[in-house]
């Protein structure tokens, strides 16, 4: 059994490796092909859903219709933990409107479980242990969010801080939202990215 502060050193130490590994994949130039509003959403395909649908019924033809925002999150990333309750106020706000919201995250389904013992989601959660959704939409600098419109679309890429009710008002509406844009920090180098995001999911969560 792991005391409680080993398992804090446990948690410390593995949030300086990310933080260490990524602030060196972190780009100078936001890329060329970083998503822009008005494109296409790249495919959704989840290994895991913690809550929600079976991950076989979580994709564009059963969405369309609704708004839906995408919140991509690590249990490890800090800003991430201190966002979910800005993202559960949203859900609860929209609880009645065609808006769906979908926290994905990467690491396995043990860990995850592990990390909501303590942080409550309201969102679907879905998992992307392959990285393929984190690919298609350059979403490795999180916290990172995706607003998709009802007709399929990219309509926001944004942090999730800065998802406010105006935003999804006006998606929601047709119309073009209005937030800070991403900066180049956003976006990482995807394969060192991958490769760190890979290592970091697959680890257990210490032994209670």
């Amino acid at each position: 059994m792991m005391s409680k502060s080993l398992r804090t050193i446990w948690f410390l130490s593995l949030i300086l490796s990310v933080a260490s590994q990524s602030w060196s994949q972190q780009l100078k130039e936001i890329p060329p092909y970083a998503l822009k509003r008005g494109d296409p959403a790249p495919p959704l395909g989840f290994e895991f859903m913690i809550k929600g649908p079976q991950p076989a019924d979580v994709n564009w033809p059963a969405l369309r219709g609704k708004v839906v925002v995408l919140d991509f999150w690590g249990t490890w990333c800090a800003p991430c933990t201190a966002g979910i309750p800005h993202l559960n106020g949203l859900v609860s706000h929209y609880a009645k409107q065609p808006v769906q919201f979908i926290a994905v995250g990467h690491e396995n389904p043990q860990k995850v479980a592990r990390f909501l013992e303590k942080h409550q989601i309201d969102a679907w959660i879905a998992l992307d242990t392959d990285l393929s959704v984190y690919k298609g939409y350059t979403a490795f600098g999180i916290p990172y969010a995706v607003i998709v419109a009802a007709n399929g679309r990219v309509a926001a890429a944004l942090k999730p801080k800065d998802i406010a009710e105006e935003v999804i008002d006006a998606v929601l509406a047709g119309r073009v939202p209005n937030y800070p844009a991403l900066t180049a920090e956003s976006y990482w180098e995807p394969e060192s990215a991958a490769k760190c995001f890979l290592q970091v999911g697959s680890e257990e969560p210490p032994a209670e």
